[in-house]
């Protein structure tokens, strides 16, 4: 009987796009607070001694959680 299987397998396939927008839609609120918490610190970091490192660092930081975010939805 495959007939049972095609359909859950057509079931999985639709369900794939809504998962990874329901996983971005949960994660992504929380990346953007931690993002806004930091914005004071990059304003001033810059300005302080070893400040571009520190900054450097920081927005690394973020830009690796964000790909980790997108490709983990994949």
């Amino acid at each position: 009987m495959p007939f049972p299987t095609l359909a859950a397998a057509a079931a999985l396939r639709l369900a794939a796009p809504l998962e990874r927008a329901v996983l971005v839609a949960l994660l992504l609120p929380p990346l953007l607070l931690v993002v806004l918490a930091t914005l004071p610190a990059l304003a001033v970091l810059p300005f302080l001694p070893e400040g571009e490192r520190r900054t450097a660092s920081l927005l690394r930081l973020h830009t690796a959680a964000a790909r980790t975010l997108l490709a983990g939805t994949r």
